[in-house]
């Protein structure tokens, strides 16, 4: 699929007009009338950015899904923001062959590593200070928090933070903006500018096999943690973590190249808790099928002609399991989302309506042709000699 520049772009960075820090405002205004003089003002002023909460607006999306279950063994986690120079706000270290660092990570922490997390008051913030753990937050002068406002830390073993804290020359691969054309989107997303900012963690997600583990995904500032300069005197280092959500994750089988092609020649199907979603008919009735992921190998017979449905529908993709007696979905949600996203590009759903009207014409045409037994130029010829009063 060919991508316009103009519908979608990415960028390395994208520097704010001005970083954090103090600028001053001067003006002049020379008067030569009723006589000359010269007046001169200075104006203070302090860009700031908040380095302790993010608020819930600011986020786009995040991936995975909070609170989310599955096998994100091969996943790496990240998080979208509506503002696209959030992460470069901050100018806390030289730049990196010419890239600017952003200050943001997003690092994974699994229940198994000792974390320890929970909310304080932001007042309370410089009362951390504990002998054996490191934590160099200093307080923001012009701070955008209250003193009521919640501060969310997590605490954690130095040997995981050296395990998982990325290094500094990685920040910049990373993190990177983009801008997507919203003209197709929904009311509230189009209202938006279009450029976004991405941060990716260094770290799949933790999964074991046969048991959901727990990870906790942080967004944390990077500014006094980076290569190496806590001192052996630490035991534990503590965060601010701006954003933070939990995912499950349960390693179900090997996701070598092997096994995939393999499971593409077999039938891999288990009736499994997880595997078997309520499902509401368009009759009204309530029961529950079966639905896997589009990209899991499946071979299953599907029964043609389903309650009479066409397999142009929905419904008529639909997959009966003769050996459980229920239905699965699978085919039917991904046939159904294929068509939505089709849609959803005017160009090619503009193509869409124009083919279904010539098939609605032809076919139209074949049934007159079928009805009165002459081919479409006789039935030109004969309408041409009606209307000169001329008899075949």
């Amino acid at each position: 699929m060919d991508v316009n520049e103009r519908d979608f772009k990415i960028a390395d960075y994208y520097k704010p007009a001005l970083a954090e820090g103090t600028y001053t405002i001067s003006g002049v205004q020379n008067v030569t009338s009723p006589e000359t003089d010269t007046f001169k003002a200075n104006k203070n002023f302090y860009v700031a950015v908040n380095t302790e909460t993010i608020a819930h607006s600011d986020i786009f999306s995040v991936y995975p899904f909070p609170e989310q279950r599955g096998d994100f063994s091969g996943t790496l986690p990240f998080i979208v923001l509506n503002n696209e120079v959030y992460p470069w706000m901050r100018h806390w270290m030289d730049d990196i062959n010419g890239r600017p660092v952003p200050w943001l990570a997003l690092i994974v922490l699994s229940q198994d590593e000792g974390a320890a997390q929970g909310d304080i008051k932001y007042s309370q913030l410089l009362n951390l200070k504990e002998k054996g753990v490191y934590f160099p937050y200093v307080n923001n002068p012009a701070s955008l928090s209250r003193d009521d406002d919640n501060v969310h830390i997590v605490t954690i073993p130095k040997a995981v933070y050296e395990k998982i804290i990325p290094a500094a020359e990685d920040l910049p691969w990373l993190t990177h903006a983009k801008f997507i054309n919203l003209s197709a989107a929904e009311d509230s997303v189009a209202e938006q500018n279009g450029w976004y900012s991405t941060i990716i963690a260094n770290r799949f997600v933790p999964s074991v096999k046969n048991r959901a583990v727990k990870s906790t995904v942080h967004l944390v500032s990077v500014d006094g943690y980076l290569n190496g300069n806590i001192s052996a005197e630490y035991n534990y280092v503590r965060f601010v973590s701006l954003h933070h959500w939990s995912v499950y994750s349960e390693k179900t089988e090997e996701k070598s190249f092997v096994t995939l092609a393999q499971g593409l020649s077999r039938n891999c199907r288990e009736v499994k808790d997880n595997s078997l979603k309520p499902h509401y008919l368009r009759t009204g009735e309530k029961t529950y099928s079966f639905y896997r992921s589009p990209l899991l190998p499946l071979e299953s017979k599907r029964l043609e002609n389903i309650n009479g449905e066409e397999k142009f529908t929905a419904d008529g993709r639909l997959i009966y399991d003769l050996e459980n007696g229920i239905f699965d979905v699978s085919y039917s949600a991904a046939f159904n989302l294929g068509r939505l996203i089709t849609l959803s590009r005017r160009g090619e759903a503009e193509k869409i309506v124009a083919w279904r009207k010539d098939e609605a014409a032809s076919r139209h045409l074949n049934s007159i042709d079928s009805a009165i037994g002459l081919r479409l130029y006789n039935l030109e010829e004969l309408c041409q000699n009606l209307t000169e009063n001329k008899l075949l």
